[in-house]
């Protein structure tokens, strides 16, 4: 189903939490944002992004919000009348996407023409309706119509953000430090069909807080597929190889 074709929306009903600590259902309309939601997306997004360490979340300035919401990028939200409660942005230009590629220090083929996802943020009363996973299906719908892949970066730390987007199947290729200094894994979707398949019976089970071992397993061929957690020492990363054959 393409909801956006026509720059259509698509009513949701969604949870709100109040303040008062109840809850109750709302009528919401997901849409394509564009120039003039500019000012409504940079208030939350700066609503969100205050206080929290850049070792966890890097503030998109004021200018490339604006270039998210021009022709070189992709923003699609959700609305509660006329407010803004989230976004999630995509650079879909060839020029943005390289000048990406090159600070994550990813070597793309001639064939491949990614986009990259700049943010996700939800307004504190309506987080915990999936919104992550359905705004992201719905970014894809539109970025596989003309790219190959999309990538993307998170924290370390994050580790809602990790296991969300590791559900929608994306592979860990990268462990590096970008932004300025600040760690991130580099995540990777491809859209055809030719991918290699990734093995997970020969999985390998490494500590999140074990830098150096993943490296050396995506060095070695293999991509970070899953997220698990382990009673006795917490948080670890399922490494799988990539190969035509196990």
């Amino acid at each position: 189903m393409n909801l956006f074709k026509e720059n259509n929306s698509l009513k949701i009903f969604i949870r709100r939490h109040r303040a008062d600590g109840a809850a109750q259902i709302e009528k919401c309309e997901l849409c394509r944002l564009g120039p003039k939601d500019i000012e409504d997306t940079a208030t939350l997004h700066n609503k969100v992004a205050n206080g929290l360490s850049h070792e966890i979340f890097v503030p998109s300035p004021y200018e490339e919000i604006e270039r998210f919401l021009g022709g070189e990028g992709l923003a699609v939200g959700i609305r509660s009348g006329d407010k803004l409660v989230a976004a999630r942005t995509v650079k879909m230009s060839c020029a943005w996407a390289n000048e990406a590629a090159e600070e994550y220090e990813m070597d793309f083929g001639a064939d491949e023409f990614p986009a990259v996802t700049g943010f996700c943020v939800v307004d504190w009363a309506y987080r915990g309706n999936n919104v992550q996973y359905l705004t992201q299906y719905l970014v894809e719908d539109i970025v596989s119509r003309e790219h190959t892949s999309l990538v993307t970066t998170v924290s370390p730390k994050n580790i809602f953000s990790l296991n969300n987007i590791l559900v929608c199947n994306f592979r860990i290729i990268g462990l590096k430090a970008v932004y300025g200094g600040y760690l991130r894994y580099i995540l990777k979707k491809d859209f055809r069909p030719s991918l290699l398949p990734i093995w997970t019976h020969g999985h390998r089970q490494i500590n999140i807080r074990d830098k150096a071992a993943q490296i050396e397993a995506i060095a070695e061929g293999y991509a970070g597929y899953k997220l698990v957690r382990k009673h006795t020492s917490g948080f670890h990363i399922l490494y799988a190889k990539v190969a035509a054959e196990a």
